[in-house]
């Protein structure tokens, strides 16, 4: 039997895609990226790859139990990315490009020494961190971004018409 891969789990916009690493090349599952690119028919993608861009694994998960799950690799994802447009996968192929399939690579990383890219959920939201030297760094675009409270601006004086009209009250109120 063929071998069994513990997936990582990647979340964005509280939608999971799991992916592996085969043979130092990362592959994720095709249905859960189907459903990423927003694809009505997941089960389609696959039809428009070639031979070497999608394959049958075994996923173990949690309960032990092996499920037969069909991935894609890197180039089938750009390919749907390129095949499917739409304005939000620009946005998903930067995340795949800068956080998913760095963290898939890094899953492998053998010399503890390097950095390694790591994700932390925090506030339904997932960063990117980098662990290097027992230390974990945050790049300072994840940062959370602190907006200051903005002070109402100062009154500004009356129209001509409105000290007009109260020119107009006071005159009445002294008669």
């Amino acid at each position: 039997m063929e071998d069994a891969y513990i997936p990582i789990l990647l979340m964005r916009h509280n939608r999971p895609l799991r992916g592996v690493m085969i043979d130092r090349q990362p592959w994720v599952c095709a249905r859960e990226f189907a459903r990423l690119l927003g694809h009505r028919h997941p089960e389609r993608i696959c039809r428009l790859m070639d031979a070497d861009q999608v394959r049958v694994v075994h996923f173990q998960l949690a309960s032990g139990e092996l499920e037969a799950v069909e991935v894609l690799s890197e180039s089938g994802m750009y390919r749907a990315l390129w095949r499917f447009s739409h304005p939000e996968n620009r946005h998903l192929r930067r995340w795949l490009s800068h956080v998913a399939l760095p963290a898939l690579r890094d899953s492998e990383a053998e010399a503890a020494h390097e950095p390694s890219r790591c994700l932390m959920a925090w506030d339904n939201q997932q960063v990117s961190l980098l662990e290097w030297q027992g230390e974990l760094w945050i790049a300072l675009d994840e940062l959370p971004r602190f907006h200051r409270q903005v002070q109402p601006a100062p009154r500004k004086p009356c129209s001509w018409l409105a000290r007009w009209w109260q020119g107009a009250l006071r005159a009445g109120a002294t008669r």
